[in-house]
């Protein structure tokens, strides 16, 4: 999007200034984009076109506040972030669905943006998680990603309270040791959203 700035200078120029000519054509430029991006986040066309034409709503709103050397895009993929985010936020009763959900959104709609290093980094962290024995992630993914207590996991997988510690116990320490301490790090920011 950077070397969209160059084509967008005099049009945001215009929109500032309140043309809707120019706002028009910025529409018709970033439209599909943000469409793309919105159907990859939301389950329901009507969800996603709502969003979509609030996105463009706001902009016009907060026009005169655009820098014309940031471009349009930056701005515009804030607000849609934010619609996003607060679309889930208000979907979800259950607390732990709806950090996971919102974790979920904010780290898909980031990593959309997000340079190779960064999916590299994603990778390392889901695939340490899939080495885990498949009992010990079950029980993982049950406490960590979805809020669950050790008393409800233990019930669920018919284990002991302490089988269930221990299991959480091993999988943080194969956790760290794969990942090493910043990716390690990383993994326990992630799953202070999901608790």
């Amino acid at each position: 999007m950077k070397d969209s700035n160059l084509v967008d200078h005099p049009l945001i120029l215009q929109l500032r200034a309140g043309d809707q000519r120019a706002f028009t054509k910025l529409y018709e430029m970033y439209s599909p984009i943000l469409l793309q991006r919105l159907d990859s986040l939301l389950p329901d066309q009507d969800i996603i076109l709502e969003i979509h034409q609030t996105a463009f709503i706001r902009i016009w709103f907060y026009r005169k506040n655009i820098l014309s050397e940031s471009g349009i895009w930056p701005l515009l993929h804030r607000i849609a972030r934010n619609l996003v985010v607060d679309y889930y936020r208000e979907a979800s009763t259950n607390e732990a669905i709806k950090q996971a959900l919102l974790m979920q959104a904010t780290l898909f709609y980031e990593l959309e943006e997000a340079d190779d290093s960064t999916r590299s980094l994603m990778e390392q962290l889901y695939s340490a998680i899939d080495r885990l024995p498949e009992k010990r992630k079950a029980i993982f993914m049950l406490c960590k990603f979805q809020g669950k207590s050790y008393e409800e996991a233990a019930k669920l997988h018919d284990v002991s309270i302490g089988t269930v510690k221990d299991h959480m116990a091993k999988a943080m320490r194969f956790l760290q040791q794969e990942l090493g301490p910043k990716m390690y790090s990383l993994l326990l920011s992630l799953l202070s959203f999901c608790i």
